[in-house]
C-alpha cells in the first residue's frame, strides 16, 4: 500500500543523538567551556542582574514588590543574599533576596538551602540576565572573526532581517537580551552591514542557539569544496532546489525530524520531513521536489 509520498513500503527512521551532533568536543565548545555559571552558593552581594521584562514582578513574593516599582523591566538589581522561610508543610524553603534600590525583592526557589545553593545558576531566576555573565562572554568574543551558522538575524531595535548562513562576521559587542534569549550579539558582516543574533548560554543538547549553534570559528565552505558557488549561495540563504544532494540540503535547511525511506520501481526514494512543514522527496540521492 502506497503513502502520500509516493513510497511504497516506507519506514520510519529517526535521527539518533549523536547524528545530531558531533561525538567529539568542537573548537567552538572548547571555546565557550571558559566560561562560568555560577551557583547560587557562589553569588556574592552586589551581583548585578537586568530585569528583562515588566512581568518579572510576577515571579517575586508579591508581598516584596512595591505597587509604584512593579514596572522592573530595563532595571538593574543586586543579589543582597538568602533567607530561609517555613512552608505550609513545615519544610524551609530558601528565598533568594535581590535589592532594587532601597526595596528588595524576594524569590522563593522552592528548594531547600543546601540544595539551592548546588542546583541554581544564574541563569536560572525566570527574567533575569546576569550581567556579569555578560561581561565575561563579551571580554571572550569581542574582536573575534567567525562565521555565522543562523540564517536568524535581527537589526538592533529587535526587527528580524534577511539573514545569510557560512558568512564571515567579526562580532562588535555583546548585549543583554530578552528573558528567552539572554545575550544579544551584535555583528558587522564582510560589506559593512551591521546585525544582532541572540545566543544562549548552556550546552547543545539542552539549549538552542548556543555559540556553538550559531558560529563557526572557521570557514565552512573548505569542508565542501565540491560544492559549486551557485549552490553555495543558495544554502547561504537556506534555500535548495532540484538536483541538489542529500548533504546540501542538509547543509541549508539543517537536519529533518523525520526520514522515510523506501523504493520506487528501480529507484532509491527518501523523503525528508521539517518541523514547519517543510518537505524534501529525493530520488537516488538528489532533490527531485519540494516544498519550502
Amino acid at each position: 500500500m502506497s503513502c502520500h509520498t509516493g513510497i511504497e513500503s516506507t519506514k520510519t527512521i529517526k535521527l539518533s543523538r549523536s547524528e545530531r551532533r558531533q561525538i567529539e568536543v568542537s573548537p567552538e565548545e572548547k571555546l565557550m567551556e571558559v566560561l562560568k555559571v555560577p551557583k547560587l552558593g557562589e553569588w556574592e552581594p552586589g551581583k548585578r542582574f537586568l530585569v528583562s521584562d515588566n512581568r518579572a514582578s510576577l515571579v517575586f513574593d508579591p508581598n516584596s514588590v512595591n505597587p509604584e516599582e512593579a514596572k522592573l523591566g530595563g532595571k538593574t538589581i543586586e543579589y543582597a543574599g538568602v533567607t530561609m522561610k517555613t512552608t505550609p508543610g513545615g519544610s524551609d524553603e530558601a528565598v533568594i533576596v535581590f535589592r532594587n534600590g532601597s526595596n528588595t525583592l524576594q524569590y522563593s526557589t522552592g528548594k531547600s538551602l543546601d540544595y539551592a545553593g548546588k542546583a541554581i545558576s544564574s541563569m536560572d531566576v525566570p527574567m533575569l540576565i546576569d550581567l556579569e555573565l555578560v561581561d565575561s562572554v563579551r571580554d571572550l568574543l569581542v574582536g573575534r572573526k567567525v562565521w555565522t551558522r543562523s540564517q536568524l538575524w535581527y537589526d538592533f531595535d529587535g526587527t528580524r532581517i534577511d539573514g545569510r548562513k557560512f558568512v564571515p562576521v567579526e562580532i562588535s559587542d555583546v548585549r543583554p537580551g530578552t528573558m528567552v534569549f539572554p545575550l544579544c550579539i551584535n555583528i558587522t558582516d564582510e560589506k559593512g552591514a551591521p546585525a544582532m543574533l541572540y545566543m544562549n548560554v548552556g550546552t547543545a543538547g539542552m539549549e538552542s542557539r548556543t555559540f556553538q549553534n550559531i558560529f563557526s570559528l572557521s570557514d565552512p565552505k573548505e569542508r565542501y569544496p565540491g560544492i559549486d558557488k551557485e549552490v553555495w549561495s543558495l544554502i547561504q540563504q537556506g534555500k535548495v532546489k532540484l538536483g541538489m544532494t542529500k548533504e546540501e540540503c542538509k547543509l541549508s535547511l539543517g537536519n529533518p525530524t523525520d526520514v522515510n525511506s523506501g523504493h520506487d520501481w528501480n529507484s532509491t526514494i527518501d523523503f525528508w520531513q521539517y518541523p514547519n512543514g517543510s518537505y524534501l522527496r529525493f530520488q537516488d540521492g538528489l532533490l527531485v521536489s519540494f516544498r519550502n
